[in-house]
């Protein structure tokens, strides 16, 4: 069953790195006999070029920009077919910026379809494309413990904290335009 559903897999996870700027990369899955044990019979190894050419064991050639990318394609195809109520990704958009953060968003959105989706960001092209926006924050209390809060932000607090994203602690008219501009593409 392994070996005959390789290659759709294979295809699949292509085609959607191909959508994530990886124009020219190829994945591919190796399915080699091995001692049986509690997985099976088989060995499964994930092969990926970045450039075309020569496949290589994944976790030997991927940069990190490149795994988060291969995580999100693989995470997104398991979706479809395992039926989870809800997906929590922790950054799974690291190593990434610009367009393909907006692609990454966009695909974590459709997710959002079929199942409740949590994704913790620090990408402003992310967040931006949310349903719902929450901030996370830590502080020190008076016992030197550290302490997280959480809390939904809405409206101009939300463009605020989209354009803290974009250029930092000092927020400029320019930064506050590009959240707004980025909030109204979700919309859409």
């Amino acid at each position: 069953k392994r070996r005959k559903a390789a290659p759709a897999l294979a295809a699949s996870i292509t085609s959607s790195l191909k959508f994530l700027e990886l124009d020219r990369a190829l994945f591919d899955v190796s399915v080699d006999e091995a001692q049986a044990g509690m997985n099976g019979c088989d060995r499964v190894s994930f092969l990926f070029s970045s450039t075309g050419r020569e496949l290589m064991e994944l976790s030997k050639v991927a940069s990190g920009g490149e795994v988060s990318r291969i995580m999100l394609c693989l995470k997104s195809l398991m979706a479809k077919f395992v039926g989870m109520p809800t997906l929590i990704f922790d950054e799974i958009d690291t190593g990434v910026s610009g367009s393909v953060a907006d692609k990454m968003g966009q695909m974590i959105c459709s997710m959002g379809k079929d199942m409740q989706v949590f994704s913790i960001t620090h990408l402003p092209q992310v967040a931006a494309k949310g349903n719902a926006h929450y901030v996370v924050s830590k502080s020190v209390n008076g016992d030197d413990k550290v302490v997280s809060s959480i809390h939904k932000v809405e409206g101009q607090e939300r463009i605020k904290e989209i354009a803290r994203l974009l250029s930092g602690s000092i927020i400029s008219e320019a930064a506050l335009a590009n959240a707004e501009s980025l909030l109204a593409e979700a919309a859409e």
